[in-house]
């Protein structure tokens, strides 16, 4: 049997020469800038999915604005719209379209909404999201 041998290495040529490991304090303060980095990444995702919320619920609302200014425009002129009402534009689910007219006070104004027909109706589109305002549109509807 041979006998056991135990190889000498020198810690030089390894390269372990003078280590020490890292403080308590040291990883603390690495792991405490790592969580800061996370917390701040989160919060920029989440900021950004409010912005991209905000831009498609304004963008919609447009849309949905001009496609109701748009009916009232393209039907002909009621001079009682309380009796025989302008068109409506449908809307998705979390969305609402709300018209009002006000009726133009010969010669020399103002709108009121008592109903008159001198000719001249102040058309107002507001869109909202679950009952929050999110735009008001105005608009003329001119009896030609």
């Amino acid at each position: 049997m041979r006998p056991f041998v135990k190889f000498r290495t020198n810690e030089r040529t390894l390269g372990l020469t003078n280590q020490q490991g890292f403080s308590l304090v040291e990883e603390l303060v690495a792991l405490s800038v790592v969580s800061l980095g996370l917390v701040l990444l989160v919060a920029m995702i989440g900021t950004g999915t409010k912005g991209v919320t905000s831009t498609i619920d304004k963008v919609t609302a447009e849309d949905l604005a001009r496609s109701q200014l748009e009916l009232v425009k393209g039907s002909t002129y009621h001079a009682n719209p309380t009796s025989a009402p302008y068109p409506t534009a449908a809307a998705p689910t979390p969305y609402a379209v709300g018209m009002t007219v006000q009726y133009w006070t010969a010669p020399s104004g103002p709108f009121t909404s008592t109903v008159r027909n001198d000719g001249l109706q102040k058309i107002t589109v507001t869109v909202s999201r679950n009952g929050t305002q999110i735009l008001q549109v105005e608009d003329y509807k001119v009896n030609r």
